[in-house]
């Protein structure tokens, strides 16, 4: 282990021997012996010293918690914050409350670390830690740190502290933000002081003021979860903060309202179709005044939405990759729109971000059953990045200071771990990353490690998964199976047989052109009305390449003049600052003076209905407007899944996609698509796509695969199916 630990060029091999050393080092007998080898391991290069911290992590020995509580220290930041969060479930060390309490107030996920592990320590040393709290908000003057300090105090657990709190959500000279986080925590603290606070803050007409009403409606949930017995069919609740959420997606490519935004909407559908589902609940973030209008009228339909809100005016809610320090405010969140309404049986679980480990922390809390979408991430980008050269161990420390990818590694492998059902994605390549029968190898990470991962259901033995013996039931010692299943991802099929009729109705002169295609053809020049269309649709994060398709597009003559490219997604009039540095990227490399320029059409986001119309009109043509025959492209470097790639294959079109992730899985190379390598040229691929548009049946055979596979009915059947089954003892 140690050798593949500090010289092993596999990263995820080494990620994986760190976790069996942690696991190893647990049960070592002789600490005084590991300390010193653990010792030797970190002075060969950072990414060793952060396997050291977690195994000391597990070492039961006075020594090793002052180790830890030195690298709080360290030069480097990502050691630091390493140490930070394995220091957490150990025994508090009144040595490190300063520096923890500092590190508090810095931002993101260091905040997060810190906030986590002092609350921990507060259970066993709680004045010690309010002491070190109270201390540091003393000297605190920046409202940002203020308002970090004030979520750490009012996430410890003692009703001593709600005057200290009450004081501060009062105090009209202290910070907005510091208020905000306080009159958040006094929510989750019933009393009749704390009632009369936050009455007399909801009078006022302000932002303290609906933040004070949510706390209210906070203090009105049920003191205990109310569970629906004798409820006949399933209750699902699936969470996701990937954007704002609605009926319509009206928000849809927008910020980083994207692909999973719209898959829990059509999902959510397809669910509530079935007799044996009673109700769909599903969990997006909004602002805080749609959260005070779901609690004054609850939506109790058969399928309904709940807003979740956080941030304030120094801290942003950012996306979910970016949020990690609002996790106290999502936590309790979570808990308070699902306390508002009946029990539901299984919150369903996505990505390693602070929305699954928010989540996971509030179906523990409220004793709910979860599931989990198990996919190679961040493990399948590490392994990309690797093997095209990129990543290296120094160049990893780097990724994991700033994309957090060994604490999203870890995250995904608790989750994976904990969950009670796991959901598969359909990846040729999975047991690259996860091999079930060998998970204490691959998904360990050093406590109550999972051997578990029961296929219930069909194409398990297809992807590596069979079933090992290791978890236990509660109160006895047969060892119990977690079930489960290969879920593809789909599309709703609706939409798009929707768009083909509305495309038919409109040609026959009976119907009007639908507002979106008239929009898109008064954008194009006269003189390029005969050309078909390139189309992308995606949310503008540079993840998504956007700019690397217009580049392609605007540098190739072969292709500016023989296609009009539009790209759909982002708030073209009120550009988040992440939209704003896409833009600009597009400006760069099309801009205004460049031949290419008129005929690039950014349509902005749009709503599910107008893209599903979009999609179907590139393939058909409209007539005065552009030709048929167009094809869809999508610039990101790896796919997990790729939603917006199945509604163009459904639309008839024929894809350019990258052949890392899950495309592979369904793109037929030089029949229904092209795939391309992340660091490859998209220009000659999507010259390629074109010369399949009129490959006979072709089109058709496209939209059948996904009509017989990736349907969002189908996934629907595969996961009440899941959420059905129960454990299997052995």
């Amino acid at each position: 282990l140690l050798e593949s630990i500090a010289a092993s060029d596999d990263l995820i091999a080494a990620l994986r021997a760190s976790a069996l050393l942690a696991e190893h080092t647990a049960r070592s007998g002789d600490p005084a012996a590991m300390r010193e080898v653990l010792a030797d391991l970190a002075d060969v290069d950072t990414f060793s010293t952060l396997a050291a911290i977690e195994s000391l992590a597990r070492l039961r020995d006075t020594g090793a918690g002052d180790q830890l509580v030195r690298y709080l220290d360290h030069p480097a930041e990502i050691v630091r914050r390493h140490a930070a969060w394995r220091l957490g479930p150990r025994p508090p060390r009144a040595g490190a409350y300063r520096t923890l309490t500092e590190r508090l107030t810095g931002g993101g996920i260091e905040t997060m670390h810190a906030h986590r592990t002092l609350r921990s320590w507060s259970r066993s040393d709680r004045d010690g830690v309010v002491a070190a709290i109270v201390e540091r908000l003393a000297s605190a003057t920046e409202p940002a740190a203020r308002a970090r300090l004030a979520d750490a105090l009012g996430a410890i657990a003692d009703a001593g502290l709600d005057g200290a709190l009450i004081t501060m959500a009062l105090d009209s000279d202290e910070a907005m933000s510091a208020r905000i986080a306080t009159i958040g925590a006094l929510g989750s603290r019933p009393g009749p002081d704390v009632e009369r606070a936050l009455v007399t803050l909801a009078r006022t007409e302000d932002e303290l003021g609906v933040h004070a009403a949510i706390a209210i409606g906070d203090l009105c949930a049920p003191a205990l979860y109310n569970r629906s017995a004798g409820a006949e069919g399933l209750r699902i609740a699936q969470l996701t903060l990937a954007g704002e959420l609605d009926g319509r997606l009206s928000r849809g490519g927008r910020g980083d309202t994207g692909g999973v935004a719209s898959l829990m909407v059509s999902l959510g559908e397809a669910l509530v179709r079935r007799e044996d589902v009673a109700h769909v609940f599903t969990i997006g973030r909004g602002v805080p005044a749609a959260v005070v209008a779901d609690q004054l009228v609850p939506d109790d339909g058969k399928l309904a939405y709940g807003t979740l809100a956080y941030g304030d005016p120094v801290r942003p809610g950012a996306a979910p990759g970016d949020s990690w320090e609002h996790l106290p405010a999502i936590e309790r969140g979570i808990v308070r729109v699902l306390r508002d309404r009946p029990a539901v049986d299984v919150l369903h679980l996505r990505m390693a971000d602070v929305g699954a480990l928010a989540g996971l922390g509030a179906a523990t809390t409220l004793g709910i059953e979860t599931c989990f979408s198990l996919a190679p991430d961040p493990h399948g980008v590490i392994q990309s990045l690797q093997d095209q050269g990129k990543l290296d161990r120094r160049s990893f420390v780097d990724l994991a200071a700033s994309d957090h990818v060994w604490f999203r590694a870890r995250l995904v492998e608790r989750l994976t771990r904990e969950a009670s059902r796991l959901a598969l994605f359909p990846r040729a390549d999975l047991d690259r990353f996860f091999t079930f029968p060998d998970d204490v190898e691959r998904l360990g990470d050093g406590g109550g490690v999972a051997r578990g991962g029961a296929v219930a259901g069909v194409d398990g033995a297809a992807h590596g998964v069979s079933p090992a013996a290791g978890d236990h039931v509660e109160g006895g010692d047969r060892p119990a199976l977690r079930p489960a299943v290969v879920v593809p991802e789909g599309i709703d099929l609706d939409l798009t047989h929707q768009a083909r009729r509305a495309l038919g109705q409109s040609g026959t002169g009976q119907h009007p052109v639908p507002e979106v295609l008239a929009d898109l053809a008064a954008r194009i020049p006269d003189g390029r009305r005969h050309l078909p269309l390139l189309m992308s649709v995606g949310r503008f994060n540079p993840i998504k390449g956007m700019d690397r398709v217009a580049a392609a597009w605007g540098s190739d003559p072969r292709l500016y003049e023989s296609c009009t490219l539009v790209i759909v997604g982002g708030s073209l009039i009120d550009p988040t600052p992440v939209e704003r540095s896409v833009l600009d990227a597009i400006g760069r490399v099309v801009p205004e003076s460049s031949p290419a320029a008129e005929g690039l059409v950014l349509l902005g986001g749009r709503p599910r209905e107008d893209v599903a119309l979009l999609l179907a009109a590139a393939g058909a043509g409209l007539p005065g407007g552009w030709a048929a025959g167009g094809t869809y492209v999508d610039g990101a470097s790896k796919e997990e899944f790729g939603l917006a790639l199945i509604e163009a294959l459904a639309a008839g079109l024929v894809v350019t996609a990258p052949s890392v992730g899950g495309p592979p899985s369904y793109v037929e190379p030089d029949v229904t698509g092209v795939l391309v390598d992340a660091e490859a040229d998209l220009g000659p691929a999507i010259r390629q796509a074109f010369t399949l548009v009129d490959r006979p049946g072709r089109a058709e055979h496209a939209r059948r695969m996904v009509e017989e596979r990736y349907s969002v009915d189908t996934m629907a059947d595969r996961l009440v199916g899941l959420y059905d089954s129960v454990p299997v003892l052995l």
